[in-house]
């Protein structure tokens, strides 16, 4: 699932560049192959993803930050909660949890807070916020 995400913000992220790029060099130049976008290129944004976090972690901790949840459900019927952190320089997502088959009340969501506070830092966070879903 995080490697059909990060290959889709590689593609609208650079989409513009890339075109410019082709339409410079001009016809008969062959784009990279399957295996060097899902490898070598998604590996390489992965990093610069991660560095980019790892610069939100240093804001984190100088000013804070407030952990915000947002459930849904999708088409087939699956509940997801997506994990996010916002502080002054943006938000960024930490990560998704299939609720489908967890027992939505209070306590699955609080079990859910800790893990996220654990990855961000307990002493990082001044908020928690989530969604008005009634089974919560």
């Amino acid at each position: 699932m995080i490697v059909a995400f990060l290959l889709t913000v590689l593609i609208l992220f650079t989409i513009n560049k890339m075109l410019d790029a082709i339409a410079f060099i001009g016809f008969g130049h062959k784009g990279p192959s399957y295996n060097d976008l899902r490898v070598k290129l998604l590996g390489k944004v992965k990093n610069e993803v991660k560095l980019h976090i790892d610069s939100y972690k240093n804001i984190w901790k100088e000013t804070r930050c407030t952990i915000m949840g947002d459930g849904w459900t999708y088409g087939r019927h699956r509940s997801l909660i997506n994990f996010f952190v916002y502080c002054p320089k943006g938000i960024s997502f930490i990560k998704s949890v299939d609720a489908s088959n967890f027992i939505a009340d209070a306590q699955t969501l609080c079990n859910l807070f800790v893990k996220i506070v654990d990855m961000v830092g307990a002493e990082n966070v001044v908020h928690l916020v989530t969604d008005n879903g009634s089974n919560y």
